[in-house]
C-alpha cells in the first residue's frame, strides 16, 4: 500500500475540507463530522483529511504509487479550485 501525507497552512481549511466533502459526497460514501473527511476512492483506495483553524491535513492511500500519484493531482486540483484566490502549496512527502 502506497501512502503520501500533504500538510496545507490556510486560514480555509475548514471551508475547503467541507465543500470538498459536500462535493464529493455526490458521487462516493463520503465520512464527514467535526472537521475529518473520508473519501473511499474505491475498496482500496482512499482519502483522509483534518482540518483545524488553520492547517488542513492529507493523507491519500491506494494500493500502488501510479494511483497516489494520480489521486494526490485529483485531491490538490480541487482544493485549488475551492479555495478561490489562495495558492495553495502541497509539501507532499
Amino acid at each position: 500500500m502506497a501512502t503520501v501525507h500533504a500538510r496545507l497552512e490556510t486560514p480555509q481549511a475548514q471551508r475547503l475540507l467541507t465543500r470538498l466533502g459536500r462535493h464529493w459526497g455526490h458521487k462516493f460514501e463520503v465520512e464527514m463530522e467535526a472537521g475529518r473527511l473520508l473519501v473511499p476512492f474505491s475498496d482500496e483506495a482512499r482519502a483522509w483529511l483534518q482540518a483545524s483553524d488553520t492547517v488542513l491535513e492529507i493523507r491519500i492511500e491506494h494500493p500502488d504509487q501510479a494511483g497516489v500519484d494520480r489521486l494526490k493531482g485529483v485531491v490538490a486540483d480541487h482544493l485549488q479550485r475551492f479555495s478561490k484566490d489562495e495558492v495553495l502549496v502541497f509539501g507532499w512527502s
